[in-house]
């Protein structure tokens, strides 16, 4: 669903009670900013559900100028979009259940919401988990994170010097300079808490809750329970790894469950919601018109879902472009650069299909198995593209199709390229593999731990050039493999070489796209194994037999682009390729 507010659609899904269960208090989730957003997408939906399984109607939004809302953050005043954003949800959910109305606000989603009671929100019941008592405290912390992550990903290893001053950007997402300011003024309570009666502060993985936001709260006569927060840290940790806080939510469920039957007398909002626009929104992008439909819930995408943007006005180019999920990142795709690339081809006249794979952003589908990355590159996730190109197809939407992914996506848009002749061209960014083998990261990580003993590996190592994760990697392979089989292996892999099936699979597959004359862009950024691996097999010295296949760098060395400068050359690279299909 959508509701119209003045910086536009503002997206949600209403997750209705159990009719089974007595009626219960009504709830919004606000979320979490930047990479937490992303993470805790899954996490949110959960809790959607189980709510509205115990009873409590439930809302989830995108805040604007994130997710599928309107706008972005480079758009003037988003406090004050935000603040809108959860004074029209509160409101549509107070008018739609006649309830009372709970808010749940994670990280800066509760430090908007504690904003929003003073602009009338109807908000009888306030549960903040990580948010502190003052946006300073935000920045702060955010700021701390900036500078941890600079050396780690820039182009030379230094801070990211694309962003105009005094923006920030973290993890890929950026704070604008004017939102800053904004966000550095705000002080809990300053304006008072309207109507509401209860707050539950929760402590953040034995982080403890902000005193000044319990002083501020009791001040303004709001009865204050404090609960353990554990379980922040795991929601958060990785998209892939999915742990939803389930003994939170037991213990917020308690909470909103033993609250009186009163409704809190608020004020009447200063900008009421407007009413939902059904099952589309409508959007003014770059001077045109688009509308954005979900599709694929009636299970027409063998179970995938989607967002479709489509061009208002006639005519449209009978191409296609569906953008792929990025591992379990859901549609936006990384950094958001789906949404944007999306709606700024479809106000082009090009319609754009922004997708989930099963158990992904919002598809239904155990969300679990994919902590084994093998999941990404199983047969019924082939077949999941192949009916998104059928309904598309049918649908009169289009009649070639591009096919646009990173990581697991990329690899998907490579095979299902190859396979279907409809598509006529794939960008492939920073893919983890092109042709799977089950034993591939083994593989991978006994080559990482040879190369490790090497000198030149050390000094990357103590300089700091070496990520974390990729430590970790080392280590591991280093602890699995014993010595002298670990120094055998290199030889064992270059035998191997000699007549691997997977390299003479992956020459079959460039084989069919070259005689299909399907275009295929690979862009790589930094130190990426697909990239190591196609040097070594000889590919990319004998790229010249497939005069269709062209190989891009990208700038610094994220594999998935957070770099300001390495978005900009994706969108870059993206629009290069679709202008040339539609001319």
């Amino acid at each position: 669903m959508y509701l119209n507010i003045e910086s536009g659609p503002l997206f949600g899904i209403f997750h209705g009670a159990s009719p089974s269960m007595p009626p219960g208090t009504a709830v919004l989730i606000c979320p979490p900013w930047g990479w937490d957003e992303v993470t805790t997408y899954r996490s949110r939906r959960a809790w959607a559900e189980h709510l509205a399984d115990t009873g409590h109607p439930s809302l989830r939004i995108d805040l604007p100028g994130a997710g599928d809302s309107a706008g972005s953050p480079s758009d003037p005043a988003r406090l004050g979009a935000w603040t809108e954003a959860i004074v029209a949800a509160t409101t549509w959910l107070r008018d739609t259940t006649g309830a009372r109305v709970a808010v749940i606000g994670l990280g800066l989603g509760g430090l908007i919401a504690s904003l929003a009671l003073a602009d009338g929100a109807p908000i009888d019941d306030l549960v903040l988990w990580a948010s502190p008592a003052r946006g300073r405290s935000f920045l702060r912390e955010q700021r701390a994170f900036a500078k941890f992550q600079s050396s780690g990903y820039g182009a030379t290893g230094t801070a990211d010097t694309t962003l105009p001053d005094g923006w920030l950007e973290v993890g890929g997402f950026v704070l604008s300079a004017e939102t800053i300011s904004a966000i550095e003024r705000i002080e809990v309570g300053e304006a008072g808490f309207g109507g509401l009666q209860r707050a539950m502060l929760m402590a953040r993985d034995g982080i403890p809750t902000d005193g000044r936001l319990h002083t501020a709260l009791e001040r303004g006569g709001v009865a204050v329970t404090v609960g353990s927060g554990t379980g922040w840290g795991a929601m958060c940790f990785n998209v892939e790894h999915y742990q939803p806080p389930l003994e939170v939510f037991g213990r917020v469920n308690a909470w909103l469950e033993a609250a009186p039957a009163a409704l809190s007398p608020s004020a009447p909002p200063r900008k009421p919601a407007g009413p939902p626009t059904g099952d589309h929104g409508d959007f003014l992008v770059d001077g045109s018109r688009i509308r954005e439909t979900p599709i694929g819930h009636d299970g027409t995408l063998e179970g995938s879902v989607g967002l479709l943007a489509e061009p208002w006005s006639e005519p449209r180019a009978d191409l296609c472009a569906i953008f792929l999920n990025a591992g379990a990142i859901r549609r936006i795709g990384p950094n958001r650069m789906w949404v944007e690339a999306g709606r700024r081809w479809a106000a082009r006249r090009v319609p754009t299909l922004r997708v989930d794979f099963v158990g992904i952003g919002d598809a239904d589908g155990d969300a679990g198995v994919y902590v084994d990355v093998g999941r990404f590159y199983t047969p019924d996730l082939g077949e999941q593209v192949t009916a998104i190109i059928d309904a598309l197809e049918s649908r009169g939407v289009g009649q070639r199709f591009v096919l646009i992914g990173l990581c697991s996506g990329a690899y998907w848009a490579f095979n299902t390229a190859a396979a279907d002749d409809r598509v006529v061209a794939a960008v492939l960014l920073n893919p983890r593999a092109l042709v799977w083998d089950p034993a591939l990261e083994a593989h991978r990580d006994a080559r990482l731990a040879r190369r490790a003993m090497q000198p030149y590996s050390w000094r990357r190592i103590l300089r700091g050039e070496v990520k974390a994760a990729r430590l970790l990697r080392i280590g591991r392979a280093m602890a699995l493999q014993p010595w002298r089989g670990l120094l055998r292996i290199p030889g064992r892999l270059r035998h191997r070489r000699r007549a691997d099936p997977q390299t003479v699979k992956l020459e079959r597959t460039l084989d069919q796209l070259r005689d299909s004359r399907t275009r295929v862009v690979v862009a790589f950024s930094g130190d990426e194994a697909v990239r190591h691996e196609l040097e070594r097999d000889g590919i990319i010295a004998r790229i010249d037999r497939w005069p269709n296949v062209v190989m891009e760098d990208l700038p610094a060395r994220d594999h998935t682009v957070r770099p300001i400068a390495a978005q900009n050359a994706v969108h870059d690279l993206i629009d290069r390729e679709l202008s040339a299909l539609i001319e």
